[in-house]
This record gives structure tokens, sequence and C-alpha cells, in this order.
């Protein structure tokens, strides 16, 4: 089963390039302290231009920073990153791996690489990944992590193991709207109306509906069969989303 896709709530998958700062490793009794300073600023410049998307100035910076010190795991990390936009898998792969060499402790780095090998269907691969990012109790990314973790239970089939991520997640902020969405529509998928019905709710107090939200609380109140509650819901889709595209086949044809 896949869930519906939730436009104006958070992306699936995000690059948590916000929390990407990690540790860096210890300073090498070798390795010079002015090469290392350098290497650390042109990193964190090559962040910037990578966050303004300007791939090509970050590729320089980031590059130089790893001449200037090839084991700064944040420049491999940050270099990673840019190569998964640019769609270059085997070096952001490569540079993913030499940077959780350097620095495992790096949870945000745990993160992507798993967020990376999720989204090509590497899910037993990434799972130990979102697992060593949320183990960090220091790490405030720790609730987008079990978030992605539950995602990628999804795309593998594991409705089981997607909802204790989720609950874990919800455990950390009970108002995050990924995880409240996906909870009422598990629960809508296993004929818990009531169950649903009552994460709908909550979310609902979080953010504005959208055309997904109003449909998925339209088809819980039309199972749970409180007509006066789907009426509500369907009169708000076709005054805010007269085009939505399930509400349209529903007008149709009946299919829910």
């Amino acid at each position: 089963m896949k869930l519906h896709t939730v436009a104006p709530l958070m992306l699936l998958f995000p690059l948590l390039l916000s929390g990407c700062g990690g540790t860096s490793g210890e300073l090498r009794t070798d390795q010079p302290r002015a090469a290392r300073t350098a290497a650390e600023a042109n990193a964190d410049l090559g962040l910037g231009y990578l966050r303004q998307g300007n791939y090509s100035e970050a590729l320089v910076k980031l590059k130089r920073a790893l001449r200037q010190d090839p084991e700064l795991a944040r420049a491999h990390h940050y270099i990673a990153e840019l190569y998964n936009r640019l769609e270059q898998d085997d070096l952001a792969e490569k540079h993913y791996q030499r940077a959780l060499h350097l620095d495992p402790n790096d949870s945000a780095a745990q993160n992507n690489f798993g967020v990376f090998l999720c989204a090509r269907g590497r899910f037993a691969d990434a799972e130990p990944h979102f697992q060593a990012a949320v183990a960090n109790p220091l790490y405030n990314g720790r609730a987008g992590s079990y978030e992605n973790a539950a995602q990628c239970a999804l795309d593998a089939g594991e409705e089981e193991k997607a909802e204790r991520y989720l609950s874990a997640a919800l455990k950390l902020n009970p108002r995050l709207p990924r995880s409240l969405y996906r909870m009422a529509e598990l629960r809508y998928q296993q004929g818990e109306y009531m169950g649903a019905r009552a994460y709908l709710q909550r979310l609902e107090g979080v953010v504005r509906p959208s055309a997904e939200i109003l449909w998925l609380g339209f088809r819980i109140e039309k199972m749970a069969g409180a007509d006066l509650a789907a009426e509500e819901y369907a009169r708000k889709l076709e005054q805010q989303f007269p085009s939505f595209a399930p509400w349209r086949r529903y007008q149709s044809d009946g299919t829910l």
C-alpha cells in the first residue's frame, strides 16, 4: 500500500542541510591547523552555495576544501549532497561513505545517506543509517529521521515498522503534520475509522487543511457512516478545491 502524497506538507525525504553541521573529526597531529581551518572555511562556503542552488561554485569550494584536508568529514558530507543533487550517484555514495567513516557520529550525514539509499530502493541498507541518526539524543533532527525511516518502511511494504517509526516521531513532536497525516491514512486503510479521525483532527489543529487532508477526511467519515461530517468535508472540497482530481473522480463514478 502506498500513501497519498501530501503536497502542502513536508516534502518526502527532506535533505536536512540546515542540520548538516555535525562534527568534522578531530585534527590530526600531522595536519597543519592552517590547512584544516582553510578547508573548514571552504566547506562552509560550499554549503552556502549549495543551499543557494549555485552548484558550480559549491563544487569549486568543496573540491578545494578536500584538497586542503582530504579527511574533513563535513566536506565529504556536503559534496555528497551536491553530487546527489547532480544525480551522480556513484560519487555521492563514495563521499557519504567517506564522511561516515571519518565521523560516524554525524547524525545529519547518517540521515541523509539513509535518504539517499532509500530513494534508490535500498531499504535494508538505509534503515541502519536512520537508526544511527536517532540514536543521538542531541540531534535535533531525530523526529525527521523517524519520519524518513517510516516512509522508507512504507516503500518497502513494511507497514507495522512504519507505524512504529511514526509513533516514535510523534512522541518527540506530537504536532508533526507528515506523521499525523500518515497515521490517519494508515488507520483509514486498516478500517480503523475512529482512530483515523482522531489523527486527522489533530492534523487539522496544526495546519490549514489541504485538498489531500479534506479528501482523506471525507473518505474517513463516509466509511464511518458519519454523513453530516462527510457532507461538510465535501462542501469544503467543492468550495476550495473543485478541480482536485480524486474529488472530481468521486463525483463522476463514486470511487473513494
